[in-house]
């Protein structure tokens, strides 16, 4: 977090990394991409055998549309998976965790954020510890709810992300308007709202503690600004990033009731998140 040297660097009109047109994935080993949609489809039968015919065409449906999800996730990033993990049995106990939350809870199991973490699992770029962190993650996600993540993106982005390169404040404000749209469901959690996702593994709080956020962006975030006086760093990121002011004013009033620090699981779900109004974030920068 501020304070510290794990933050991502966003290289500005370098956010969004995405696959145009068709892409054709090819393997020589492990599953083909048809094949790990119709493995979600079998976790579904093999899970829930004897579900009523309403609740297995619901259950269905609910698991398709997360497959068709995944489906196109390993297209979009294609230069990045490894089929082959596929075939992992870790791998595949993921997947099967992600498949029975969705075939459960469909929209309201975040199958959004469950892809994205399930793609980062086949990921090229994997070590142990990521690989732990991500298949508990796939646990979590289903037991928060939407505003919960938002609020964990919210801190994440806040404390650890920067966008560099940038000429002047003023080109700050379209990323700040992206964050906005990514995490602003999060504003005003309630207490017992944040108790439970403190209770669910994903951050701690320490209540009797808080932080600086503005002095945080002008001395580390965005210190290569050049600012030195923080009355008048306030002054210009109201004048030309107001997005920007309304993330910190919301994030110090936050602050208030103690500062949140968000556990390895917490920062993969935030990160999943934030990555699909963002573009791509590394988790290696923090899970390592």
């Amino acid at each position: 977090m501020i304070g510290d040297k794990q933050n991502q660097k966003v290289e500005a009109e370098g956010t969004a990394i995405q696959a145009g047109g068709n892409v054709t994935v090819t393997q020589n080993m492990g599953l083909s991409v048809a094949e790990v949609k119709e493995l979600c489809l079998l976790f579904l039968r093999d899970n829930f055998p004897s579900l009523r015919d309403e609740a297995i065409r619901a259950a269905e449906g609910n698991v398709q549309q997360f497959a068709a999800s995944l489906e196109q996730k390993i297209v979009e990033k294609s230069g990045e998976i490894v089929l082959e993990k596929f075939t992992d049995p870790d791998v595949q106990a993921a997947i099967n965790d992600a498949v029975q939350a969705s075939a459960r809870k469909g929209e309201k199991a975040n199958p959004s954020v469950l892809v994205d973490l399930i793609a980062e699992r086949a990921s090229a770029s994997a070590n142990d510890f990521k690989d732990i962190v991500i298949s508990e993650a796939v646990t979590v996600v289903p037991k928060i709810t939407k505003a919960q993540i938002a609020y964990l993106s919210f801190i994440h982005y806040m404390t650890h992300v920067g966008v560099q390169g940038l000429p002047h404040l003023s080109h700050l404000e379209p990323y700040s308007q992206r964050a906005l749209a990514a995490v602003s469901m999060g504003f005003n959690l309630s207490d017992s709202q944040k108790r439970h996702i403190q209770y669910a593994g994903t951050c701690s709080i320490a209540s009797m503690m808080s932080v600086d956020i503005y002095n945080g962006w002008m001395t580390q975030l965005y210190k290569y600004f050049g600012y030195t006086d923080l009355e008048k760093f306030k002054t210009d990121l109201a004048a030309f990033s107001p997005s920007s002011k309304i993330l910190l004013d919301t994030f110090d009033k936050d602050a208030k009731g103690g500062q949140v620090t968000l556990t390895s699981v917490g920062q993969a779900i935030a990160i999943a998140n934030l990555s699909t109004t963002l573009g791509k974030l590394d988790y290696s920068i923090w899970l390592k």
